[in-house]
Protein backbone atom coordinates (compact mmCIF):
# COMPACT_ATOMS: atom_id res chain seq x y z
CA UNK A 1 0.00 0.00 0.00
CA UNK A 2 1.13 3.16 -1.29
CA UNK A 3 2.12 6.09 1.65
CA UNK A 4 -0.77 8.40 0.75
CA UNK A 5 -3.13 5.54 0.49
CA UNK A 6 -1.96 5.10 4.18
CA UNK A 7 -2.76 8.13 5.00
CA UNK A 8 -5.85 8.61 3.18
CA UNK A 9 -6.78 5.60 5.34
CA UNK A 10 -5.62 7.25 8.26
CA UNK A 11 -7.85 9.86 7.43
CA UNK A 12 -10.74 8.18 6.52
CA UNK A 13 -10.94 6.21 10.15
CA UNK A 14 -10.16 9.50 12.27
CA UNK A 15 -13.62 10.82 10.38
CA UNK A 16 -15.30 7.66 11.15
CA UNK A 17 -14.54 8.21 14.64
CA UNK A 18 -12.86 4.66 14.98
CA UNK A 19 -11.20 5.42 18.69
CA UNK A 20 -12.00 1.76 19.94
CA UNK A 21 -10.26 2.94 23.31
CA UNK A 22 -12.22 4.97 25.81
CA UNK A 23 -10.02 7.71 27.59
CA UNK A 24 -9.52 5.18 30.63
CA UNK A 25 -9.00 2.15 28.57
CA UNK A 26 -4.98 1.72 27.23
CA UNK A 27 -4.94 1.29 23.51
CA UNK A 28 -4.60 -1.59 21.55
CA UNK A 29 -0.75 -1.75 21.50
CA UNK A 30 0.05 0.26 24.39
CA UNK A 31 3.51 -0.81 25.48
CA UNK A 32 5.79 0.03 28.28
CA UNK A 33 9.38 0.01 27.75
CA UNK A 34 12.89 0.91 29.20
CA UNK A 35 13.47 3.10 26.15
CA UNK A 36 15.40 6.14 26.49
CA UNK A 37 14.59 9.48 24.97
CA UNK A 38 15.17 10.64 21.04
CA UNK A 39 18.35 12.14 19.56
CA UNK A 40 17.22 15.00 20.33
CA UNK A 41 18.48 15.95 23.56
CA UNK A 42 15.26 14.78 25.36
CA UNK A 43 14.06 13.14 28.50
CA UNK A 44 11.78 10.26 29.58
CA UNK A 45 10.39 9.88 32.28
CA UNK A 46 7.18 9.11 34.47
CA UNK A 47 6.16 8.01 38.33
CA UNK A 48 4.76 5.28 36.74
CA UNK A 49 8.30 3.59 35.41
CA UNK A 50 6.84 3.38 32.27
CA UNK A 51 9.11 4.67 29.80
CA UNK A 52 8.60 5.88 25.81
CA UNK A 53 11.00 7.06 23.61
CA UNK A 54 10.10 10.53 21.67
CA UNK A 55 12.22 12.40 18.95
CA UNK A 56 11.33 15.81 17.51
CA UNK A 57 11.30 15.87 13.44
CA UNK A 58 10.13 17.62 10.80
CA UNK A 59 8.30 16.48 7.14
CA UNK A 60 10.36 15.18 5.28
CA UNK A 61 10.54 12.76 1.66
CA UNK A 62 8.55 13.39 -1.65
CA UNK A 63 5.35 14.07 -0.07
CA UNK A 64 6.38 15.28 2.98
CA UNK A 65 4.39 12.83 5.18
CA UNK A 66 7.09 10.94 6.35
CA UNK A 67 9.45 11.82 9.24
CA UNK A 68 13.01 13.39 9.12
CA UNK A 69 15.08 14.12 11.99
CA UNK A 70 15.24 17.52 13.81
CA UNK A 71 19.04 18.79 14.06
CA UNK A 72 19.91 20.45 16.57
CA UNK A 73 20.50 24.39 15.39
CA UNK A 74 18.12 23.33 12.19
CA UNK A 75 16.37 26.48 10.54
CA UNK A 76 12.69 25.94 10.68
CA UNK A 77 10.94 28.08 8.01
CA UNK A 78 8.04 30.12 9.17
CA UNK A 79 5.02 29.43 6.48
CA UNK A 80 1.34 31.34 6.34
CA UNK A 81 -0.47 28.70 4.32
CA UNK A 82 -2.46 31.33 3.00
CA UNK A 83 -3.87 32.56 5.74
CA UNK A 84 -2.06 34.96 7.14
CA UNK A 85 -1.25 33.46 10.34
CA UNK A 86 2.50 31.72 10.76
CA UNK A 87 3.53 28.23 11.48
CA UNK A 88 6.27 25.65 11.00
CA UNK A 89 5.29 22.08 10.55
CA UNK A 90 7.11 19.26 13.02
CA UNK A 91 6.96 15.80 13.06
CA UNK A 92 7.24 13.86 16.68
CA UNK A 93 8.35 10.29 16.23
CA UNK A 94 7.14 8.12 19.04
CA UNK A 95 8.31 4.56 20.28
CA UNK A 96 6.58 2.03 22.89
CA UNK A 97 3.31 4.30 23.52
CA UNK A 98 1.49 2.09 21.26
CA UNK A 99 -1.07 3.68 18.05
CA UNK A 100 -2.23 6.22 19.94
CA UNK A 101 -0.75 9.00 21.93
CA UNK A 102 -1.36 12.48 23.38
CA UNK A 103 1.47 14.55 22.32
CA UNK A 104 1.60 18.33 22.68
CA UNK A 105 4.39 20.79 21.88
CA UNK A 106 5.93 23.80 23.85
CA UNK A 107 8.04 26.51 21.89
CA UNK A 108 10.04 29.44 23.99
CA UNK A 109 11.84 32.15 22.29
CA UNK A 110 15.14 32.00 23.37
CA UNK A 111 15.74 36.13 23.26
CA UNK A 112 12.90 37.62 24.93
CA UNK A 113 11.48 34.32 26.85
CA UNK A 114 7.96 34.30 24.90
CA UNK A 115 6.57 30.80 25.46
CA UNK A 116 3.75 29.33 23.57
CA UNK A 117 1.92 25.95 23.81
CA UNK A 118 0.06 23.18 21.45
CA UNK A 119 -1.71 20.89 24.57
CA UNK A 120 -2.97 17.49 23.26
CA UNK A 121 -6.61 17.03 22.37
CA UNK A 122 -8.59 15.66 24.63
CA UNK A 123 -8.75 12.06 22.67
CA UNK A 124 -5.43 10.22 22.06
CA UNK A 125 -4.08 11.04 18.36
CA UNK A 126 -3.93 8.06 16.12
CA UNK A 127 -0.06 7.90 15.00
CA UNK A 128 1.11 5.89 11.43
CA UNK A 129 2.83 2.87 12.72
CA UNK A 130 5.77 0.87 10.99
CA UNK A 131 6.21 -1.69 13.60
CA UNK A 132 7.08 -0.19 17.02
CA UNK A 133 8.25 3.07 15.81
CA UNK A 134 5.44 5.49 15.45
CA UNK A 135 5.17 9.36 13.71
CA UNK A 136 2.71 12.57 13.67
CA UNK A 137 3.33 14.09 10.58
CA UNK A 138 3.26 16.45 9.90
CA UNK A 139 2.14 18.48 12.91
CA UNK A 140 1.35 22.53 12.54
CA UNK A 141 2.45 24.55 15.49
CA UNK A 142 0.91 28.22 15.63
CA UNK A 143 3.94 30.59 15.68
CA UNK A 144 1.76 34.13 16.55
CA UNK A 145 3.09 36.00 19.83
CA UNK A 146 5.95 33.71 19.42
CA UNK A 147 8.05 37.99 19.06
CA UNK A 148 6.10 40.77 19.29
CA UNK A 149 5.14 42.84 15.88
CA UNK A 150 8.04 44.79 15.38
CA UNK A 151 10.49 42.08 17.05
CA UNK A 152 12.84 40.27 13.73
CA UNK A 153 11.91 37.00 13.52
CA UNK A 154 14.72 35.68 10.62
CA UNK A 155 17.08 33.99 12.82
CA UNK A 156 15.34 34.01 16.55
CA UNK A 157 16.30 31.12 18.63
CA UNK A 158 13.67 28.78 19.95
CA UNK A 159 13.61 25.78 21.63
CA UNK A 160 11.09 23.23 21.31
CA UNK A 161 9.67 20.46 23.34
CA UNK A 162 7.78 17.53 22.83
CA UNK A 163 5.47 15.97 25.56
CA UNK A 164 3.98 12.62 24.64
CA UNK A 165 1.74 10.11 26.76
CA UNK A 166 -0.31 7.24 26.93
CA UNK A 167 -3.92 5.94 28.73
CA UNK A 168 -1.63 2.95 29.84
CA UNK A 169 0.40 6.06 31.57
CA UNK A 170 3.28 6.07 29.04
CA UNK A 171 5.61 8.72 29.17
CA UNK A 172 8.25 10.56 27.10
CA UNK A 173 9.64 13.70 26.65
CA UNK A 174 12.31 15.44 23.47
CA UNK A 175 13.38 18.50 22.84
CA UNK A 176 15.68 20.37 20.87
CA UNK A 177 16.82 24.22 19.72
CA UNK A 178 16.51 25.78 16.38
CA UNK A 179 16.35 29.15 14.25
CA UNK A 180 13.20 30.70 12.86
CA UNK A 181 13.53 31.83 9.14
CA UNK A 182 11.02 34.39 7.68
CA UNK A 183 12.51 33.61 3.78
CA UNK A 184 9.41 31.70 2.48
CA UNK A 185 7.20 35.06 3.96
Amino acid sequence: MSRSTQVTVLIAALLACACSSEAGEPPSGAAGGGGESGSSGGESGSDSGLLGSVELGIPGGPDSLDFAPLEEGAVLKLETFGQGGTHVLLGVRCVGFGQRAFVSLHVRNLVEGTELDAPAPARPQLLFCEGEVCDLVPITMMMGGIAANDAERDGLPIEISAEVHNVAGVTGSASARATLSTADL
